[in-house]
C-alpha cells in the first residue's frame, strides 16, 4: 500500500473563498453604518428624563418602540445619556420585563463597570406604565443600586418617543 504524502495545493482555493466572503460582507458593513447614521438622525429629537429626589438623568433614546396589543403596551427604550455630574450612562427600559436599568460609566449597551440604578418587579417593586400620544410616563419608581440598596422610592420617568 502506498500513500501519496505530497502536500495538496489548498491555498489558492482557500484564498479565493476568503476573498469572496470579504467581498460579500463589505457592502453589508457599509449598509450597517448607513443604517446606524440614519437611526441616530431619526431619533435625535426623542428625549427621556429620569427625575430622582437628588438628580435628573437625561438621555436620548436610540431605540424607542411602543407596540400596543389588546390595550397593553409593549415598550422597549434604550439610549445613552449624561448624569448631572457629567458621567456617561446607558439607559435600558422594558415594560414587558417590568425593568429599568441605568448603567453608570458607560455609553453603549451591554457595557458595565458595576455601578447601576435599577427599578422593576425583580429588583424592587413593579411599576405601572402610561402611554399617551407617544409619550411614556412612569411615576413612583422604586430605585435601587447595583447591590439592591434603596436609592429613591418615588422617582419618575418621562420619555417622548415622537420623532
Amino acid at each position: 500500500m502506498t500513500f501519496n504524502n505530497r502536500p495538496k495545493a489548498i491555498a489558492p482555493p482557500l484564498a479565493v473563498a476568503l476573498t469572496a466572503c470579504i467581498l460579500m460582507l463589505a457592502p453589508h458593513a457599509s449598509m450597517a453604518e448607513e443604517s446606524k447614521a440614519e437611526t441616530s438622525d431619526v431619533f435625535s429629537t426623542s428625549h427621556g428624563v429620569l427625575e430622582t429626589s437628588t438628580a435628573t438623568y437625561e438621555f436620548t433614546p436610540v431605540t424607542c418602540v411602543i407596540y400596543m396589543e389588546d390595550g397593553v403596551p409593549d415598550i422597549e427604550v434604550q439610549g445613552p445619556g449624561v448624569a448631572p455630574d457629567g458621567e456617561s450612562f446607558y439607559f435600558d427600559f422594558s415594560s414587558t420585563a417590568n425593568e429599568m436599568t441605568i448603567e453608570l460609566g458607560v455609553d453603549e449597551p451591554y457595557g458595565s463597570v458595576g455601578r447601576k440604578l435599577r427599578a422593576g418587579q425583580y429588583v424592587s417593586t413593579a411599576f405601572e406604565v402610561e402611554v399617551t400620544d407617544g409619550i411614556i410616563s412612569v411615576t413612583g419608581l422604586d430605585l435601587v443600586d447595583g447591590q439592591s440598596e434603596p436609592v429613591d422610592a418615588s422617582a419618575s420617568l418621562r420619555i417622548d418617543c415622537n420623532k
